[in-house]
């Protein structure tokens, strides 16, 4: 059996990350091995996120913009960023860019494979790729496994944001390439949570993505169906070419994911639960977590990191779920009152989880009271089977889709 000091799960986002800042330290003398079943080779996905600082991976940031829009039927808004930008960073970019600087350590190793197992022992664990076993000190796994994850639908929410979004070229100038449109409410929501998205990446070109938060996926041509619509009416675009179509779709639930399933064994990215149940944004809260595991292998040499969360979060977040797992109030309104009366810069803090106490407490004064205060009460009972249950999502990794996706 082959041994290495770190065996990487996963050679995507949480995966590439890791084994880049691992390289960039004493670490890189460590010997690594990185095993994923596809070879990178396609710009398959997609992550934006927004921040004030240098963005991580800043020279391959593909667009960034200075403005954020909201839109429903009752309110329209553009703000500027301030200091903040909204960056987007593409897949293919990131592959080559993290594969050539980990190519130049000649202790880093790649296997193409299937993982078919993972086990722990007592001074390592060992993964089983196409038949054969590999051993390490530690094995980071960033793919989600059905067997390590046992949904408790009694006092969990389990919904998806599922997606599908086309590269459009029009004919004409039509794009405004200082904004990202954020969220379009301007759809029937249908007892769901259901808006498009929009960024531009000229004035003829723009991903435009159709979003939606329910249990279950929606039949495939209904996302094209409501594409079509909304870029000839709310767009008022009749000719167009599509130059590629993403899609995917990402776990939504308050229920945490094991962080530690073997004592050799550490889960990271979504399957550690690096992504923010409320809204599906994971690439910062990734490249947080792995500069704190490696952190934490320099100073105690295990790579057990805390998490760290600040716990009302997670409360916030089960409220949100709650409100849309149940279809008591309207999302969309919600979103409404979030944007219209607060200020952009808090809004955003407070969807990455970095505002103060006193500032969430001014945001929660602002919006309807009542759908909230009915989730806090209905959130400290255990969940009855029946009408609330048919409304979460069961089943396996519903965000390893074969096809082209986008991520937040």
């Amino acid at each position: 059996m082959r041994h290495y000091d770190y065996i990487i799960s996963g050679g995507g986002c949480a995966g590439l990350s890791l084994a880049y800042r691992l390289n960039q330290t004493v670490l890189r003398d460590k010997s690594v091995l990185i095993v994923d079943a596809e070879e990178k080779v396609l710009n398959d996905r997609t992550w934006c996120f927004w921040t004030a600082e240098t963005p991580p991976f800043a020279e391959i940031v593909y667009r960034q913009w200075s403005q954020i829009e909201f839109v429903d039927p009752k309110f329209q808004q553009t703000a500027k960023l301030s200091d903040l930008k909204y960056h987007m960073i593409r897949g293919i970019d990131f592959y080559e860019h993290t594969r050539e600087s980990l190519s130049k350590n000649p202790n880093i190793h790649w296997l193409q494979g299937k993982i078919e197992d993972i086990r722990d022992f007592s001074d390592g664990a060992a993964v089983t790729v196409n038949g054969v076993e590999y051993s390490a000190r530690w094995v980071f796994n960033s793919i989600y496994l059905p067997a390590l994850f046992q949904a408790d639908q009694r006092r969990s929410y389990y919904l998806l944001q599922h997606f599908k979004g086309w590269e459009i070229e029009a004919d004409r100038d039509v794009f405004d390439t200082s904004t990202v449109r954020m969220m379009d409410f301007r759809t029937e929501q249908d007892g769901d949570v259901k808006f498009f998205y929009i960024l531009p990446f000229s004035s003829r070109k723009a991903l435009v993505e159709y979003t939606i938060f329910s249990p279950q996926l929606l039949p495939e041509e209904e996302y094209d169906l409501h594409l079509k619509d909304y870029i000839s009416r709310q767009l008022n675009i009749e000719n167009y070419r599509i130059h590629s179509v993403e899609q995917n779709a990402i776990p939504m639930t308050n229920q945490s994911f094991p962080r530690a399933p073997g004592k050799h064994i550490i889960n990271i990215g979504i399957a550690g639960g690096r992504c923010k149940p409320s809204t599906g944004y994971a690439f910062l809260q990734i490249q947080r977590d792995v500069k704190n595991i490696v952190e934490t292998l320099l100073q105690e040499a295990h790579p057990f990191a805390p998490i760290r969360r600040a716990p009302r979060f997670h409360f916030y977040d089960t409220l949100l779920l709650h409100i849309m797992a149940g279809q008591h109030y309207s999302i969309r309104k919600i979103f409404r009152w979030l944007f219209r009366h607060n200020p952009l810069s808090r809004v955003l803090a407070f969807l990455d989880e970095r505002t103060s106490l006193f500032q969430e407490i001014l945001i929660f004064s602002r919006l309807p009271w009542l759908p909230f205060l009915r989730a806090v009460y209905q959130t400290r009972l255990p969940r009855r089977s029946g009408r609330t249950s048919a409304r979460t999502w069961q089943g396996e990794a519903p965000y390893a889709h074969p096809r082209e996706t986008v991520e937040r």
